[in-house]
C-alpha cells in the first residue's frame, strides 16, 4: 500500500491548502474545477460524467469511505422503516446548519434538522466569536473605525499571494455585519466587540460571544429554532444522499439509537457536517498534507464532502486550520506545550536550523505551520537546563490557552521518558549533542555545528540568521539533551466541495446539482493556503453568512 511518506520521497511539502497521510486514491490537490482522485476513473469517456451520474467510481478513494458514516444510496434505501417529508432538510448543527435552519423557518419552511452527536454545534462550540464588518454592535461601541471593505479585501490578498477570489471575500464581508445584526435581531448578546487577543487581530471586528463561548450562541439558535417548529433530530447523521429525477430530492439517515433507517424527503438539502479532520485520507486527497504522524481535535469524518461527491460534485482546494503536536499526544499536553509552542531551537532532518522559532510567538500560527512543514521532518531540541526550567524554574516562554509566559510544567519530564520508553520513535536523548545526532539518525558533525553555531548566536544576543528575538536566545549546552519531533495537527479543515455564491453545489463541471447546498467549513472557499488570524473569527462568520446564504436561495427554490 503507498503512502504518502513513500511518494514525497525526499520532497519537502507542498503548501497548497493548508494541512496532511494514510494510503491515498490521489497524491494531490485536485486543481480548481477539476474532478478529485476519488472521482477521477480512468475508463474512457468518465470525464464527461456529470451531475448525478455515476459514481461508483467516487469509492475509489476506500480509506476516506472507512472513517465516515456514508453509506451508498442502493445499499441504505432498503434499510428504511419511515419516510418524513419537509421542504429543506439540513445536515449538522454548526453555525452553518443551524442558522441555516433558523433562517430558513423564518421565511416560512418546514425544516428538519438533523445531527450525529448526542449535543448540538459541533465545533462552533469551541470558538470564542466571529467576524463582523458594519454591523450595529461596532456602531454602537465608543473607539471602533471601521476599515473599508477594500482594506480588508488588501490584506487578505496580500497574505494570500493573491491566490484568493476577492468577489467572495467582498460578498462576504458586507455581509458579515448583517450576519452579527441577524442573532442580535433574534435576541442574542454579544459580550463586545474588539480586536482578538491583542496583537493578533489587525481590526476591531472581532464580536466575542457571550461568555467567550460558542456553546452560548449555539443554545440560543436551538431555541429560536424550536420556537419556529423545526424538527431537531440528534444521534442521526445523515448517511447518503437521496437523488430522484436528476436532482437530490432529500437524504438518509441512521438513527443510532435504535439501529433503525429513516428517509427524509426534501425540495432542498443543506449539508453543514463540519468538515474531514478526523480522516487521514480525505485530508491527502484534498491537500497537500502528509498526515502519517498526524493528529487533530476536529470531529469531522468528512461524510458530507463524500456525499456529495457520490452525486457527482466536484471539489475545491482544501486549507487547514494547523497547529503542530506530539504524536501520541494532545495539544494541550505538557510534552507539546514545550515543544511546539516555545520558541527553543527547531532543526530538519539534516539537522540544519530552518527558522525563526520565535515566529509562533511574534506572527500568526499558520505561519509557524508552514515553515516547519516545508521541511520533511522538524524537531524541537534543548537540554536538560530549559527542562528545569520548564518544570520548576522561570516557567515556558510562550504558551497558548490556559498555559501562559512563566507557566511550569510539572508533568514534561514525565511525559519525555515516558515517550522515549514507548520506543514511538518521535523523542530521542543522548548524553552529548553528538549521541543525541546518532539516536536520530542525523550526522553528528552536522547537528553538532548548527548547535554550536546558534549557541555562539544566543551569547552574542543577535540572530544574523533567521532574526529570532534576543530573549528567546538561550544557549543548549547542558547535558543530557533531547529532541522532539514536531508533527501536523489539524484543527479544522477549510473547504473541500466546490459551491457558488449561492452556496449550491456544483459538478466538476462548475454547473448547480439540483436541490443540494453546502455550508460552513466544508464549503470555505475564501482560503487557499493558510487561514489569516488578522481578521481572526473569519471562519466561523463565513460558517453562519453561508448558512443565512444557502437558506434564502434554498427557500427561493423550495418555496416557489
Amino acid at each position: 500500500m503507498l503512502n504518502r511518506r513513500d511518494f514525497l520521497k525526499g520532497s519537502a511539502f507542498g503548501i497548497a491548502g493548508i494541512t496532511g497521510a494514510v494510503a491515498l486514491a490521489g497524491c494531490a490537490s485536485a486543481p480548481q474545477g477539476q474532478q478529485s482522485a476519488a472521482q477521477n476513473p480512468t475508463d474512457a469517456g468518465a470525464e464527461e460524467r456529470t451531475g448525478l451520474q455515476a459514481t461508483a467510481e467516487a469509492a475509489q478513494n476506500t480509506e476516506a469511505r472507512k472513517v465516515s458514516l456514508v453509506e451508498f444510496e442502493a445499499d441504505v434505501a432498503p434499510k428504511v422503516t419511515e419516510t418524513k417529508e419537509c421542504d429543506i432538510v439540513v445536515l449538522g448543527s454548526g453555525a452553518g446548519g443551524l442558522g441555516a435552519a433558523v433562517k430558513a423557518a423564518q421565511l416560512g419552511a418546514k425544516v428538519i434538522l438533523l445531527e450525529k452527536g448526542s449535543e448540538l454545534g459541533g465545533s462552533t462550540n469551541g470558538t470564542e466569536g466571529m467576524f463582523g464588518w458594519g454591523s450595529s454592535l461596532q456602531h454602537e461601541t465608543d473607539g471602533v473605525e471601521l476599515p473599508l471593505v477594500a482594506e480588508l479585501i488588501q490584506d487578505e490578498l496580500t497574505y494570500s499571494n493573491y491566490r484568493i477570489d476577492a468577489a467572495l471575500w467582498n460578498r462576504f464581508i458586507n455581509a458579515s455585519g448583517k450576519s452579527v445584526d441577524w442573532l442580535r435581531d433574534l435576541g442574542y448578546q454579544f459580550d463586545r466587540v474588539d480586536v482578538y487577543k491583542g496583537q493578533i487581530s489587525a481590526f476591531k471586528c472581532y464580536h466575542w460571544w457571550a461568555e467567550e463561548k460558542g456553546s452560548t450562541m449555539i443554545a440560543h439558535l436551538a431555541d429560536v429554532a424550536a420556537g419556529l417548529g423545526v424538527e431537531i433530530i440528534t444521534q442521526a447523521p445523515g448517511v447518503a444522499l437521496m437523488t430522484e429525477d436528476g436532482k437530490v430530492a432529500g437524504a438518509y439517515a441512521h438513527n443510532v439509537a435504535d439501529d433503525s433507517y429513516f428517509a427524509v424527503k426534501a425540495k432542498a438539502t443543506i449539508v453543514g457536517t463540519g468538515g474531514f479532520g478526523l480522516n487521514n485520507a480525505l485530508i491527502e486527497q484534498l491537500t497537500a498534507w502528509d498526515m502519517t504522524y498526524g493528529t487533530t481535535r476536529s470531529p469531522g469524518t468528512g461524510d458530507g464532502v463524500i456525499m456529495a461527491e457520490d452525486v457527482g460534485a466536484g471539489t475545491y482546494m482544501t486549507s487547514i486550520l494547523p497547529r503542530t503536536a506530539v504524536e501520541g499526544y494532545t495539544v494541550y499536553d505538557e510534552i507539546a506545550i514545550g515543544c511546539c509552542d516555545n520558541p527553543l531551537l527547531f532543526v530538519n532532518e539534516n539537522g540544519d536550523r530552518f527558522m525563526n522559532e520565535g515566529t509562533y510567538v511574534t506572527s500568526y500560527m499558520a505561519l509557524y505551520v508552514n515553515s516547519i512543514i516545508s521541511q520533511k521532518h522538524a524537531y524541537t531540541l534543548f537540554d536538560q537546563a530549559m527542562i528545569d526550567r520548564f518544570m520548576n524554574g522561570e516557567g515556558i516562554l510562550s504558551g497558548w490557552r490556559k498555559y501562559k509566559a512563566g507557566a511550569q510544567l510539572p508533568e514534561f519530564q514525565s511525559q519525555l521518558d515516558e515517550c522515549l520508553s514507548s520506543k514511538r520513535g518521535n523523542v530521542f536523548k543522548g548524553d552529548t549533542v553528538e549521541d543525541l545526532a546518532k539516536a536520530m539518525g542525523v550526522d553528528p558533525a552536522n547537528l553538532k555545528a548548527t548547535v554550536d553555531r546558534y549557541n555562539k548566536l544566543c551569547t552574542d544576543g543577535f540572530d544574523e540568521d533567521f532574526l529570532k528575538g534576543a530573549e528567546f536566545l538561550i544557549p543548549v549546552q547542558t547535558g543530557p539533551f533531547y529532541a522532539v519531533r514536531q508533527d501536523p495537527s489539524v484543527t479544522n479543515t477549510i473547504g473541500g466541495l466546490d459551491v457558488n455564491y449561492n452556496n449550491a453545489v456544483v459538478d466538476v463541471n462548475g454547473e448547480a446539482i439540483p436541490g443540494l447546498y453546502c455550508v460552513g467549513v466544508d464549503a470555505c472557499k475564501l482560503y487557499k493556503e493558510t487561514y489569516n488570524y488578522a481578521m481572526s473569527g473569519g471562519l466561523v462568520g463565513y460558517c453562519l453568512y453561508s448558512g443565512l446564504n444557502a437558506a434564502e436561495h434554498a427557500c427561493e427554490e423550495a418555496l416557489a
